[in-house]
């Protein structure tokens, strides 16, 4: 039997996590990859490695993965249900463990049309609930399907992950989804990005007094600005995202826009580490990835540990 990942660790401890992000190429060099690992690797619990990102053509996360994984950083495989269908999800999910990766992230996937590939077809054969559910069946020795066959053999190590959304505008029917979520067998939860550590704070209260079998272990969303443009594309483009516009004010104003980005990602995160039930963060800088260790350094959660 597989030991616990790093991430697994943490979240057991109770110790507030840190994971991070990387995009794989858009080709077959695997050194890209390995310089994020290495980068991301000392300072992070895990670190996601998307599937298909934007609906663009990449290096599968499988691969990615175990490259990632050989570069010092423990990896979260995503996996979307646009791409593919039961049975490769669950080939991609036992060749996974069998490699070393263990930790999961369930998504849909982004629009396809929006991507490299836009008249490809879309598979969607199951929902991301079904997804948290066929490894769920998978870890307790058994494939979903009619028969509930038994697998042949040892069972995956899998720590399953999945998306909620604390800044949603109806917070009960999101609690609903959580409380879904984790009786389908998801073990943790990353957010999208988050810049108003007070309404995470206002849903930490309302999963409190839920009737829930455990406080779910929720890593928050977090990212720096590199740029004012970014901060407006945040605010205006991307989907859950709720910028203030005293941040767009700060960045507007900045003299080095990427030091302000840098310090107001920092001072979320110190608000978030003050919340009680806040699990850790989901730190993703896009495209700028080498500011994740100063940033996390600043923050105080560069630990020796790590």
């Amino acid at each position: 039997m597989s030991a616990p990942t790093r991430l697994e660790n943490a979240l057991a401890e109770g110790r507030f996590a840190v994971t991070s992000e990387m995009g794989p190429p858009k080709s077959a060099d695997p050194s890209v990859i390995a310089e994020k690992a290495r980068l991301l690797g000392p300072v992070t619990d895990a670190v996601n490695i998307t599937d298909n990102q934007t609906a663009q053509s990449r290096m599968c996360p499988l691969a990615s993965g175990r490259i990632a994984l050989d570069n010092g950083a423990e990896p979260v495989m995503q996996m979307t249900v646009r791409d593919r269908n039961r049975m490769a999800l669950t080939s991609d999910i036992l060749g996974a463990s069998a490699l070393g990766i263990h930790n999961t992230l369930c998504m849909s996937g982004d629009p396809i049309h929006i991507g490299n590939h836009p008249d490809a077809t879309v598979v969607n054969d199951i929902d991301t609930m079904a997804l948290l559910r066929l490894q769920a069946s998978l870890r307790n020795g058994r494939f979903m399907n009619e028969g509930e066959e038994e697998l042949v053999g040892e069972a995956p190590h899998l720590v399953i992950g999945a998306t909620a959304h604390p800044a949603a505008d109806d917070p009960d029917v999101e609690i609903s989804k959580i409380r879904a979520k984790m009786e389908a067998g998801a073990d943790f939860f990353q957010t999208q990005l988050v810049y108003e550590p007070e309404r995470v704070a206002a849903f930490m209260s309302r999963l409190e007094a839920a009737d829930l079998p455990a406080m779910p272990k929720l890593l928050i969303g977090v990212g720096p600005f590199k740029h004012l443009r970014m901060a407006e594309h945040m605010r205006d483009k991307v989907w859950g995202v709720t910028v203030p516009d005293s941040l767009i004010d700060r960045m507007q104003q900045a003299d080095d826009e990427g030091e302000t980005g840098m310090n107001i990602c920092v001072e979320v995160i110190q608000a978030l580490r003050e919340i009680p039930g806040v699990a850790g963060v989901h730190v993703m800088a896009i495209a700028w990835e080498s500011s994740v260790p100063e940033i996390l350094s600043r923050a105080g959660l560069v630990a020796a540990a790590r």
